[in-house]
Formats: C-alpha cells, sequence, structure tokens
C-alpha cells in the first residue's frame, strides 16, 4: 500500500495528499515539538478505493471523479441521497491487504485505542476562503484491524453528509476537487486536554479533565487561562466546572452509570464517560509549570512565524511508566507557513506567578474592544459600521463584520450573510444575539462606543466565546474574490433514480439516534437556519418566531400602514412560503408557531394599533402595546396569519401549531381563541392552541386559561424574568441583574410546571435559560417539563444534558426501590 505517511517524514510536496493538519504537524514534529505521533492514509486512497471498489451502482465510481449537483434546497431529497451514500460507503470492504498495512502501522503507535481524524484539503491556489473546522467529525475505534477499517470507511462517509454536501454546493466547491486524507494517532488516556489560541497580544487556554470531548459537546466548562504571549506571564485564570470527563474505553462492559451517554455519540462510541471527583472540580486541571510549558511553545511559535493559531493539546501518560506529558495533537492557523519558518521549541520560562483574576493594563490593550460573547465562535474580517437603524442598506458584501448600535429585527437578511455581529447595545437575549447564534456565526454585545472605535473597512478580528473585538494590522485580512459561475454537473441526482425512504428512516444517526422522554424541540426564526439543523434529532419545533418572517416583508415600513397599501393575499402569500418550508421540513412532527408579538422597536417607524405616533423609547416597549392585547385593538394582522394557517392546513400541513404570545388576562385569550375557531383552525385534530406563559399574571390564572379552553402552555423566560426582577434585558448594565437563575424566577417556572400538570396539559419552556445555563435542565426534567426548546447551536449539548438527566432519574428510582440508595 503506497498511500501510508508517517507523521515525522511528510515532506512539504506532500501537504496536498496529507491535508493542512497533518503537515503542520509534520513540520512541528520534525523540528522537535511534541507532537503525538501518528501516521496518515493520504487522500488518494479514497479516490482509489471509489474507482476500484465493485460498487454495484455506477454512481459511486464516479462520486469524486465528477461534478456532482444536487437540489440541496429539497432537504428531503437531499438528507436520503446523504444517508443511501453512507450507508452504501459502510457497508463496503477495504482490500485485506490494506487492512493488514493499517493494522501493521496501528501497532507501532503502541496504544489501545485510535483517533481517526479527517483532512480535508483543496487544490492548490484555491481562491475560495473555506473553513473546514467543525464540518467533519473524528472518530475514534479500539486498535484492532476490523474497527481500523471500519474507522477508515466512518471517517471517508464524513465528506458526504448531508450538511457537508450542502457546504461544498453552497461554498460552489466540486466534490472532485476535494481531497479527503485520514490522520491517525494513539489515544492515551488522558489526565487533561484543551485548547491553546495565540494572538500577538495573548494566549488563551482552555483545559478540562480527561479528553476535550467533553468541551466540544458542552457537558464541561474548561478552566481558562490568559498569558502574555511575548513573556508568558499570566493575566488572569479562572476555574471552570469540570464534572464529566471522557476516557478510553477498553471493553464493551459498562464501567459506570454514565454508559448512556457515549451511546449518544456513535463516533465516539469507544469512549468511557466518568464522573470528575468533587476534589479534582474544585482544582485548576493545569499547575502552573504547564501552563509555562504551553505559553514556550505558543511564544516561540508565534514569535517566529508572526501570525495567529490554534494548538489542540493533551496531557497524557504514553504507557504506564512514562512521565506525564504535554502533545500536541492539532494546529489550525489562518495563512499557510511554510516549513522553513517554523523553529525548534525553546526551553520553558519560570513557572508564572499566581494569575490575578483582572487582566494587566497596557498599551497592547488599546488594540481590544470588550464586550459580552453573545454567540460562540471567531471571525476576521473587514468591519462594516452601521450608525442609523432607521436606515436599512441593501448592498453590504457578503462576509463583513456588521458593527452598530443595535441590531434591528428588520435587518435579518442583512445578518444573515454577515461574517459577525458587533453590537453597542443589548444583551443575550437581544435581537443580535439570537439571530446570531441562529445563523451560527459569532456574535459580541454591550462593547460601549464600538461604532466611534471602529470604522468601515477596518481590518478586525471578533471572539464571540470571550466578547473581544481586536483590531488587527492593516493587510491582515485578504479580498475575498467574486465566486465564479457553477459548474454544469455531469452527474446529476434527482429524486426519481432513488426511491426516498420512508420518514422514520430519514432521522439521522448524528449525534442523537433516539429520542428522550423529555420532548427536544428547537426555536427558529427563519427557514434559512434549517440547514444548519439538517442532522439533528428533534421532536419538531418548540418556537417559531413570526416576527422575523413578518419583518422581511414590512421591510422598514410600519405593518400597519404595508397592510393599507398591499392587498390582504399578498401577505399571505408572501408569509406562507417560508412557514410553509419550515412545517414540510418537519412534519409530521409539531411546529409551533408564535403569532405576531411586534414592538415598537422592531421597527423604527412602528405605531401601535390605532395610534398616531410613533412609540416611545425602547424600554418602555414590554410594557406597552404588543401581543394578545394589539390584536383586541386592531385584529387584522392577527386574522391574515389565521387565514394563512388555514390555508396551509388545507394543503396537508397538519402538525402546524399556534401559540398566542404575551397574554395578560383570561379575555385577551378568550378573544384570539374566538377568532381561531372563526377561521376553523380548531377543526383539525392535531390542531392546538397554547399561550406564552411569561407575563406573571399566569401564576395566578393556569386553571382560569385551561377552562377558557388553553391546550398547554410554552414558558418564555426572558419577558418573565425581566417582569419579575424588573430588569430590562436589552440594557447591558442590567444583565447581572436579569438571570433567570434567580430564585426567584424558578420558583415561578416550577409553579407553572406544577399548575400544568394538575391541569393536564402540557408544559415547555422556549426561552433562554436552558440555552445559557445548561445546568437548569437537569432541575426542570426533575420538576417534569414535558419538552425543551432552544437555539440550534445548543441542540447537541441540550439533548446529552436531557439523557444525562433521566438516566440518573431512572438509577435513582432502581436505587430507592432496591433499597441500595445512599441517600
Amino acid at each position: 500500500m503506497d498511500h501510508l505517511y508517517w507523521l515525522d517524514q511528510i515532506h512539504p510536496s506532500q501537504r496536498y495528499l496529507v491535508g493542512d493538519n497533518p503537515f503542520y504537524l509534520s513540520q512541528m514534529a520534525q523540528q522537535g515539538y511534541p507532537v503525538l505521533p501518528g501516521f496518515v492514509l493520504a487522500a488518494p486512497a479514497l479516490r482509489e478505493f471509489l474507482e476500484t471498489y465493485p460498487w454495484e451502482e455506477p454512481l459511486f465510481a464516479e462520486l469524486l471523479s465528477s461534478s456532482v449537483h444536487l437540489n440541496v434546497d429539497d432537504t428531503r431529497q437531499l438528507k436520503a441521497i446523504a444517508q443511501h451514500i453512507r450507508e452504501e460507503m459502510m457497508a463496503a470492504e477495504l482490500p485485506r491487504q490494506w487492512i493488514n498495512e493499517l493494522a501493521m502501522a496501528a501497532e507501532q503507535l503502541s496504544s489501545p485505542g485510535l483517533i481517526l481524524s479527517p483532512s480535508v484539503t483543496l487544490p492548490k491556489n484555491t481562491p475560495t476562503p473555506v473553513k473546514f473546522s467543525g464540518l467533519v467529525e473524528s472518530y475514534v475505534c479500539l486498535c484492532d484491524p476490523e474497527e481500523i477499517a471500519l474507522g477508515v470507511l466512518q471517517t471517508w462517509a464524513e465528506l458526504f453528509r448531508a450538511r457537508s454536501l450542502l457546504y461544498w454546493q453552497r461554498s460552489r466547491i466540486e466534490l472532485r476537487s476535494l481531497n479527503l486524507a485520514v490522520l491517525v494517532q494513539p489515544l492515551h488516556s488522558a489526565i487533561t486536554s484543551g485548547t491553546l489560541t495565540y494572538t500577538q497580544a495573548h494566549c488563551e487556554i482552555q483545559a478540562t479533565w480527561g479528553l476535550a470531548l467533553a468541551i466540544k459537546l458542552g457537558q464541561a466548562i474548561p478552566d481558562w487561562y490568559q498569558i502574555q504571549s511575548n513573556n508568558g506571564e499570566a493575566i488572569a485564570q479562572i476555574l471552570g466546572n469540570k464534572h464529566l470527563g471522557y476516557d478510553l474505553r477498553l471493553n464493551s462492559t459498562p464501567s459506570n452509570d454514565l454508559t448512556l451517554e457515549t451511546s449518544l455519540l456513535s463516533p465516539y462510541s469507544c469512549l468511557q464517560p466518568y464522573l470528575v471527583s468533587d476534589e479534582q472540580q474544585q482544582e485548576f486541571s493545569l499547575k502552573p509549570p504547564e501552563v509555562a510549558k504551553l505559553g514556550a511553545i505558543a511564544r516561540n511559535l508565534g514569535s517566529h512565524l508572526d501570525r495567529n493559531f490554534i494548538l489542540e493539546w493533551t496531557l497524557a501518560k504514553a504507557t504506564e511508566q512514562s512521565p506525564e506529558q504535554i502533545y500536541i495533537t492539532g494546529v489550525e492557523v489562518g495563512n499557510p507557513f511554510p516549513s522553513w519558518e517554523i523553529p525548534p521549541p525553546l526551553d520553558p520560562p519560570p513557572a508564572p506567578k499566581s494569575a490575578p483574576v483582572t487582566a494587566t493594563e497596557g498599551e497592547e490593550m488599546l488594540q481590544i474592544i470588550l464586550g459580552t460573547g453573545a454567540a460562540k465562535g471567531v471571525a476576521v474580517g473587514l468591519a462594516y459600521c452601521m450608525t442609523s437603524v432607521t436606515e436599512v442598506w441593501e448592498n453590504i458584501p457578503p462576509g463583513r463584520i456588521l458593527i452598530a448600535t443595535e441590531i434591528a429585527p428588520h435587518w435579518l437578511h442583512i445578518v444573515r450573510q454577515a461574517a459577525a455581529v458587533v453590537t453597542e447595545s443589548g444583551g443575550m437575549t437581544s435581537h443580535a444575539a439570537i439571530l446570531a447564534r441562529e445563523f451560527g456565526i459569532p456574535a459580541v454585545v454591550g462593547a460601549a462606543k464600538v461604532t466611534q472605535a471602529i470604522a468601515t473597512a477596518t481590518e478586525i478580528c471578533v471572539n464571540g466565546d470571550t466578547g473581544e473585538i481586536f483590531v488587527l494590522p492593516g493587510g491582515t485580512v485578504q479580498p475575498s474574490p467574486a465566486p465564479s459561475p457553477q459548474p454544469v454537473a455531469s452527474v446529476i441526482l434527482e429524486p426519481h433514480p432513488m426511491p426516498l425512504p420512508d420518514s422514520d428512516s430519514l432521522t439521522p444517526s448524528f449525534t442523537q439516534p433516539f429520542p428522550t422522554a423529555t420532548q427536544l424541540m428547537v426555536n427558529l426564526s427563519h427557514p434559512s437556519s434549517l440547514d444548519r439543523i439538517a442532522e439533528t434529532y428533534l421532536d419538531g419545533v418548540g418556537l417559531l418566531r413570526s416576527e422575523m418572517m413578518a419583518l422581511e416583508i414590512f421591510q422598514s415600513e410600519d405593518p400597519y400602514q404595508w397592510r393599507d397599501r398591499h392587498k390582504n393575499q399578498e401577505f399571505i402569500h408572501r408569509i406562507s412560503h417560508p412557514l410553509k418550508r419550515v412545517a414540510e421540513f418537519f412534519f409530521p412532527r409539531p411546529v409551533f408557531y408564535r403569532s405576531l408579538d411586534l414592538r415598537g422597536y422592531d421597527l423604527p417607524a412602528m405605531r401601535s394599533p390605532g395610534q398616531t405616533s410613533i412609540n416611545p423609547n425602547r424600554s418602555a416597549q414590554t410594557l406597552g402595546v404588543h401581543g394578545a392585547f394589539s390584536y383586541l385593538l386592531d385584529s387584522a394582522l392577527f386574522d391574515l396569519e389565521l387565514e394563512t394557517l388555514a390555508k396551509l392546513q388545507q394543503e396537508g400541513l397538519t402538525n402546524l401549531r399556534l401559540i398566542i404570545p404575551f397574554v395578560r388576562t383570561v379575555e385577551e385569550f378568550i378573544f384570539c381563541r374566538n377568532r381561531v375557531q372563526q377561521f376553523k383552525l380548531d377543526s383539525v385534530r392535531d390542531f392546538q392552541l397554547w399561550i406564552m406563559a411569561e407575563v406573571p399574571s399566569a401564576l395566578f390564572l393556569i386553571s382560569d386559561y385551561v377552562q377558557a379552553g388553553v391546550q398547554g402552555i410554552s414558558i418564555g423566560t426572558n419577558d418573565l424574568t425581566q417582569l419579575l426582577l424588573a430588569a430590562d434585558r436589552e440594557n447591558q448594565q442590567m444583565s447581572q441583574v436579569f438571570d433567570p437563575r434567580h430564585p426567584a424566577v424558578m420558583s415561578a417556572i416550577h409553579q407553572l410546571i406544577q399548575m400544568a400538570k394538575a391541569a393536564g396539559i402540557p408544559c415547555a419552556i422556549c426561552g433562554g435559560a436552558p440555552t445559557r445555563y445548561p445546568e437548569t435542565i437537569d432541575t426542570l426534567v426533575r420538576w417534569g417539563i414535558d419538552g425543551i426548546s432552544v437555539e440550534p447551536e445548543a441542540i447537541v449539548r441540550t439533548h446529552q444534558a436531557i439523557a444525562r438527566s433521566e438516566q440518573r432519574i431512572l438509577l435513582e428510582t432502581a436505587r430507592r426501590d432496591s433499597g441500595d440508595c445512599p441517600f
């Protein structure tokens, strides 16, 4: 087999065969850096396998030799085709000679477990900037010939996931231009693991006990360290919340109560979770000498490369007799660097002194603007400063970082194509934060005077994890060329050549292969977010915000004036399309559509129904005319929404439900119920009429609401918290007061759940609390919440938290019944 390359022997000319990460690691290993050893199954192996394997269908022999076109807007077809391709690949067999040679190479790594990491590269001089991080998954397997062969096939199949195929086509990348290699490294029993992010100003280190999978899945809040890049001196350190760790499972017998968690993670089925001891939870996972060692490695690389990078590392023992050692397991840089620029490592500097919790002041800090990280991720690009919310820019180049005093909801089409968002005002529940999390882009809010500090076309870096905005030196950001026309496909995949599986077979295996007793649902604002959840298990949509879709119709115009100028059918036609896309995507799973809850700050020109003057300032809007009360004053828009739902019901979309927002009184609900009955929505058997439980009056009226016809409640923690604590959620200064974990708020949530149970109706939660504070999920499950609906970026970790909580409850019940319960 001619496709194996040892990690410490890769030549610069072989970079295109192995991919960037293995190439960079190889160059570092050859200079003496502590890189975890391994070998690479080069990209030509996949091409040879696809071309020579006796496929029953000719499609597979042409996958990487032809330009494949998919109708990625047909989600059902895309998922079916992706699943079909991956199932066929997983059922194939590697040549026996390949299996033997892979096994022989793996034996030289002297480890019971292996991690197989996909390495994707594009052809040389490809102008399209592409980010592969997080798109393709690594796999873990035992060091067994058949396990290794299966792991290689699984890793290759990552190229053909629905999300991957969608990404390639949307990025105008032909499959035949991709190279996919597989990096194979030993998986030792890790003491601690994490990442290191280097910038010219400082290094940030994240660390957790065991393997870093707990960080990736959101099951651990890592320890955080910040050190100066130039001298390694400590700036700050914060103790994380590391209650769960992962290690290699060496047998198939469950070793503790947490086995269920790995059964949910097919790429990591060989890993075993374990509970971190109380003592370790109170300790930093890295000691000062280890922080110094990591800092020295980063400082030396950074001083010679003069560019930012991210290192993945682990502290482990290669054998029981070996000393503890830090290994570099992965590296990611913004720009390629040639091998001759990598210097040998330096000795570590003296151990840093005990770190204070506040950053030191210095000249470097003038280049950093601080805010609140509201959506995770890092983006580098050119700023576009928007100084007025009353104006809408139509020609903003895609990929810019939007900077504004605040993000108005009617800017949705602008935010959707941005690289990141930065605002001066707002908090974690602002429109900017919600939209950024839904579209998967970084966001920083509450960055004071940022519109004055950064001008349009300034080159900046936005860190949505830490809330930092860095002003970069000129010339750092390379302009993106205009995309070239997409070539005509030589292989056309249409629905008719392959029968579509039934709806059950379309449920993806991804990371949630089976449902939990507590329903897991998603909050959506726009159908464009469906691309991000194409392969996640969900019970439906717990909150479909109508405002974002409607504001795309109204643009910057007052909706009541827009209604007067257009025919009713125009609104119905325009809003039917996005609503229909969501309902079809999830059918037959329920979609809870929340009717319009327009507030004065949603549109600068908006007036309350029947009013002649523009609504007052933003802080008063929560207590103003909106939600159910606005329907009483003028029901025209509400009626149009009901007519739209009735129209879609007639088209067969019987999975649509309705939630009435911001209901203050029973009389308001009765008015809405009567309108619903007038449009005969309740004549469809599966239709349900719910209310948002977000006004404190609901704490006293649930039984009355049920008697009036309410069929379920959804707790909106954002407004409920705001009204209970008298804390404006959009005011950055009130961010410390606005906390849904406050005892008063949690007590109200508990009361609502219990009252709903007593009344015999379901109770779900769709506010920001479970997304921002996953530790609250265990409490909600124990209280008996029926469903939890979260932002798209929190789906995976929420599912894990629900499953973990339900498993604990079952175990505690079993132990209590058997008399073995220790408490």
